[in-house]
């Protein structure tokens, strides 16, 4: 056998080797199977952002959708979870490096941030005069915390309290902690074991325009008075809002409380100087409060406070995560705002101060 045979055998003998071979000088390539393994993966991951970010993006379009189902209601409470996820959701997509999928994850992101955006921009004046304070608070068919409540309404200097859920026993009990000596006025309805009651106590003069009792005008069971509160320079017309909660089976109600006060500040002459106040059971993400809020100053949102909460505190699992309580002023300048949660209570209260236009 010559060296050439030999050298030939030898080649031979390779061609039972695992995988094959290339030119000279070159790496061999690798085998099929392990690219064939990565592609199924990655689009498997693909499908499940694109299935997250659908979700995200229905969920948040449906503050768009004025309806009274009560799932889509809940919903639309979520507006701020939106946010959030939306913002996991693109680091997760840049830490997958999945880069065709970043696009619209982002532009999500952006329209999402874009809605939240005016909440955190604050319009306030800080440095104003204060010349009314208003407080809100839900006393929870009066099992709030009176003493916590006088301490609140003591330290914030409030001019104006408005008890939604009002009953006698937390009047008594207000009273004791000095609250008849604070406040010179009252008006409402207070009502024992029942979330209907509602009372206005205040340091200024108070003039009934109504006390809101007609369940068929005011479009809520709630007490809704409507007063003038005589300040030293001006009077302000104060309304208390109180619809119906949208539990399950009750959402119709809600929208026609929401849709009542909406009517109500139409019918108003546009110089007056005007708060809202009360548990209005509805938040920004609800087209029916929007529509209602439309032309007015939320103090929160105008105070720039961002993901402001006042519900559920005491009685529920859940930590706060909606603002259902709000104070809506027009001709007022906000001060400032904050909020005051309360032992046995299961929403926070909200108060604002205010300057009056020169007169």
């Amino acid at each position: 056998m010559t060296v050439q045979e030999a050298a030939r055998g030898h080649l031979d003998s390779d061609d039972g080797h695992d995988g094959p071979s290339g030119p000279p000088g070159e790496p061999a390539e690798s085998s099929t199977w392990e690219p064939a393994g990565r592609r199924p993966r990655g689009r498997w991951v693909d499908v499940v952002i694109g299935v997250v970010l659908l979700g995200l993006v229905a969920v948040g379009a449906l503050r768009w959708y004025d309806s009274t189902a009560y799932v889509v209601v809940v919903l639309q409470t979520a507006g701020p979870f939106v946010v959030i996820g939306l913002g996991l959701l693109a680091v997760a997509t840049l830490v997958l490096r999945r880069w065709w999928m970043l696009v619209p994850v982002v532009a999500a992101l952006v329209v999402a941030a874009t809605v939240a955006a005016p909440a955190f921009r604050a319009t306030s004046s800080p440095t104003a005069d204060r010349d009314l304070t208003v407080m809100s608070a839900n006393v929870w068919i009066g099992a709030a915390n009176a003493g916590q409540l006088m301490d609140a309404v003591r330290f914030h200097s409030v001019d104006v309290l408005v008890l939604t859920e009002a009953t006698p026993a937390i009047l008594r009990r207000l009273d004791a902690e000095g609250a008849a000596d604070y406040f010179s006025q009252r008006e409402g309805v207070a009502r024992a074991s029942t979330y209907t009651g509602t009372m206005v106590l205040s340091r200024y003069p108070l003039s009934v325009r109504s006390l809101g009792t007609d369940p068929a005008l005011e479009g809520t069971r709630s007490v809704q008075p409507e007063v003038d509160v005589t300040v030293p320079n001006g009077t302000v017309r104060l309304k208390v809002a109180h619809p119906t909660a949208p539990l399950r089976g009750d959402t119709v109600e809600w929208r026609a409380g929401l849709r009542a006060l909406q009517s109500w500040k139409q019918r108003l002459d546009g110089d007056e100087l005007l708060v809202m106040a009360g548990d209005f059971n509805a938040g920004f993400g609800h087209p029916g409060f929007r529509d209602l809020a439309a032309g007015l100053d939320d103090a929160q949102r105008t105070d720039g406070q961002g993901w402001v909460r006042t519900w559920p505190f005491a009685g529920n699992r859940l930590p706060a995560f909606v603002q259902l309580d709000h104070l809506l002023s027009r001709g007022l300048t906000v001060v400032e705002a904050g909020q005051v949660a309360l032992n046995r209570a299961d929403h926070a209260a909200v108060w604002a101060s205010y300057a009056l236009p020169a007169r």
